[in-house]
């Protein structure tokens, strides 16, 4: 489905299309993005754009594995999560065909998650749910993908304090680093976890998206929260920028 319009409207109903149809969006993207791929192809350059394919493919293969979750077993986390999810679909979108719509959603999104993820219960919740579809560490291939998510949801924990009882204002400035990295945690764990119980013939395939998808995203430092002087400095660099002359 078209998202035309949609970063024009309020921010429940950005969220709400994402949840309910994102998805399927995200799917056309990357579906349009492989088609013109060349699988004979054996050149550095197509080989070089399969890569990127590739990439978008485990994207959605992460989603599938939330998306194919009962929505009730998230419990406590299942708002926020449905929020942190909804940015992400946008965000692929955008890495798959440049949409400039679902760009400019990503920003409603992520204000929209961060009214949540700043109040504990709601951050817990969603560190909680990401620890509980882990599951105990795995044998074998699995348990790359495995430890890159547990190691990430360790280095959450070193920032939480920055962004619990934080003014969403001003911690937007920084905050589609922790509704993508919370949303990322949730489809990666939901991935290892239908990994490690897939039969033998889809196994395979899985476990080399979870380790691609958890390679891709949770392998970067902690989130940080932007602080009033962080976002002031933005704000001069950007009128800086717009002044003639005030930039060398």
């Amino acid at each position: 489905m078209s998202t035309r319009l949609l970063s024009s409207a309020a921010p429940d109903r950005v969220a709400a299309v994402w949840d309910a149809e994102g998805l399927g969006i995200l799917e056309g993207a990357v579906t349009g993005f492989a088609s013109a791929a060349d699988l004979l192809d054996g050149s550095a350059w197509a080989n070089a754009r399969r890569e990127e394919i590739a990439d978008r493919v485990v994207d959605v293969i992460a989603v599938r594995a939330w998306h194919v979750l009962p929505q009730l077993s998230h419990g406590r986390a299942r708002r926020v999560a449905r929020r942190c999810i909804a940015y992400s679909l946008a965000a692929d979108t955008v890495r798959a065909d440049g949409s400039g719509t679902a760009r400019a959603d990503c920003w409603t999104l992520t204000t929209h998650a961060l009214e949540l993820l700043t109040i504990r219960e709601h951050f817990d919740a969603a560190a909680h749910r990401s620890r509980e579809l882990l599951g105990v560490a795995p044998r074998g291939r699995l348990l790359a993908a495995w430890q890159m998510v547990d190691d990430a949801l360790g280095a959450l924990g070193t920032t939480r304090h920055e962004w619990v009882g934080a003014d969403p204002a001003t911690v937007a400035a920084a905050g589609r680093v922790l509704v993508d990295r919370m949303s990322r945690l949730l489809m990666a764990a939901a991935l290892v976890a239908q990994s490690a119980a897939a039969s033998a013939g889809d196994a395979e395939l899985l476990v080399n998206a979870a380790r691609r998808y958890a390679w891709n995203h949770l392998r970067r430092p902690a989130p940080e929260a932007a602080t009033p002087t962080h976002v002031q400095r933005s704000a001069d660099l950007v009128h800086a920028f717009l002044t003639p002359g005030s930039i060398p």
